[in-house]
């Protein structure tokens, strides 16, 4: 019958025994330590052999652990070394701590034994470098499942969206579709009720939502994105303005000041885009678009002009 074999969890566990008993029981015979821990003394010298390429950080033969264990009784000589206490530097602690608020979160919150081993432990490393690493994800879970649920049921979800063009938060009724990573963002594809027409959602930006349990139906023809377009004159910093508006152009029209024509699904990151050409923009066309410039350039010079900026030395 074939012997028995450890797990590796087991062997991971006996290799890290190992080493301080023979440390204190200086050529202990095999067959004494195989009975000692359980084991065969097949099992055991292949621990040894493990254990004769482990040793400290740097692993040359100075650092490696050197065993004698030919002649049939077991010794470390290089115990001394091994005694050393080693210190984490202060990165490998942040990174440790990261590591445990990354854990802490994924572990069942009933678990209440590791959860007040990881937080005593979090504590102890903090009392040594601080309170300087925490880390949290950007998106709530709690959201994700809803998404999920309601893709597999079916159903509607009623979400307050923070647009980032619009720099605004807005109710929405749309159908999801699926969950997606794009350019490392969670996304939500979905059909958006409110403008008839399929628009990718954020996670991150998702402040509120909840399932609706209402089932629309999709139309089925959704209206198409409105093309809006833009008249603009470029005056200087011309290649990356252009690229901002993600206009091509020949080499000699990206070489010279001129009339372009930019174009975007929304006239709000059109406007937010000449806002931030720091004056190497102007919109010649249409006119609510100049209009609607002319009016957040002002409101961005009333808070510099408030009492809040003034008070900034």
């Amino acid at each position: 019958m074939a012997e028995k074999q450890s797990t590796p969890l087991e062997k991971a566990a006996r290799l890290l025994d190992l080493v301080p008993y023979i440390s204190t029981h200086q050529g202990v015979a095999l067959s004494e330590l195989a009975s000692e821990f359980g084991i065969s003394e097949s099992e055991l010298l292949s621990d040894l052999n493990t254990l004769w390429m482990c040793g400290l950080p740097g692993y040359t033969p100075l650092e490696l652990i050197d065993l004698e264990f030919e002649s049939g009784y077991v010794s470390i000589r290089n115990a001394e070394i091994l005694q050393k206490v080693r210190l984490l530097t202060k990165d490998e602690l942040v990174i440790l701590l990261v590591g445990l608020d990354l854990l802490i979160k994924s572990i069942d919150p009933k678990r209440n034994d590791l959860l007040s081993a990881i937080t005593d432990l979090q504590t102890k490393i903090k009392t040594i470098i601080g309170d300087i690493a925490t880390i949290a994800p950007i998106v709530n879970s709690s959201y994700r499942a809803i998404v999920l649920n309601a893709i597999t049921s079916r159903k509607n979800l009623q979400i307050s969206y923070h647009s980032l063009i619009r720099d605004e938060l807005t109710n929405r009724e749309i159908t999801p579709i699926e969950l997606m990573v794009d350019h490392g963002y969670e996304v939500l594809q979905a059909y958006c009720h409110q403008v008839g027409a399929y628009r990718t959602f954020r996670l991150d930006s998702i402040a509120e939502i909840a399932i609706s349990g209402i089932q629309q139906p999709l139309i089925e023809k959704p209206k198409a994105d409105e093309a809006f377009q833009m008249q603009i004159a470029i005056s200087n910093r011309i290649r990356s303005t252009l690229e901002r508006f993600r206009i091509t152009a020949s080499q000699d029209a990206a070489a010279k000041s001129g009339s372009h024509t930019a174009f975007s699904f929304s006239q709000d990151w059109l406007i937010r885009s000449a806002m931030s050409t720091l004056a190497a923009t102007e919109v010649l066309s249409p006119p609510n678009s100049r209009v609607e410039l002319a009016r957040k350039c002002r409101k961005t010079l009333d808070l510099y002009e408030s009492a809040v900026f003034g008070k900034i030395t």
